[in-house]
């Protein structure tokens, strides 16, 4: 190799280190998490990891251990220029009357080809989740998919929290907690 090229090169994996360690500390690792709720230790809705903050931003489908396996490997893809659907969001408090421990989750159109698990939702600690309507034929063609997801706190401030955790993802078309009296009112 010329001196010119291993120059490049060195300059080049230098910009890629700074670049992600700039993600990690723009993320918070190492610190303790406060968040808007002030509480050391317990994540806020402001203290999201690298992987939320990217999936927050572009359509990502896979887990947070295969989007760092393809961070490292320089294998990392995302789509741009995606149109995704309008946002709906929740403004509801905890006062309204809905079921304890559970979120509805209704699925940008554009995410289709995933089946969601439970494993996908550790940022909010699902006990169940249920596939409860799909318009996508199996997968085969764009369209939404309606989640119940079953939280295992079983409580009201849960459901809320996780209303909230949910709603930053690209994925997330409408999240709201399962009302007693319809799923209409989002």
């Amino acid at each position: 190799m010329s001196k010119g090229v291993l120059k490049k090169f060195f300059i080049g994996t230098i910009l890629v280190s700074l670049v992600v360690c700039f993600i990690f500390i723009a993320a918070g690792c190492g610190e303790a998490n406060t968040g808007r709720d002030g509480r050391d230790g317990i994540d806020g809705r402001d203290g999201l990891s690298a992987y939320e903050i990217f999936c927050k931003n572009y359509i990502y489908i896979e887990s947070e251990k295969q989007w760092i396996d393809d961070l490292v490997s320089g294998t990392l893809q995302r789509v741009d220029n995606s149109v995704l659907e309008e946002k709906i969001y929740w403004r509801g408090d905890i006062n309204e009357n809905f079921e304890e421990g559970e979120v509805l989750l209704i699925v940008d159109k554009y995410f289709y080809r995933k089946r969601f698990t439970v494993e996908d939702f550790h940022m909010i600690e699902a006990d169940t989740i249920e596939l409860i309507d799909d318009e996508t034929e199996g997968g085969t063609r764009p369209g939404s998919q309606t989640y119940l997801i079953t939280l295992k706190d079983k409580s009201k401030q849960a459901v809320v929290d996780a209303v909230y955790k949910l709603q930053i993802y690209a994925f997330a078309r409408i999240v709201c907690p399962n009302h007693l009296d319809t799923t209409t009112d989002l």
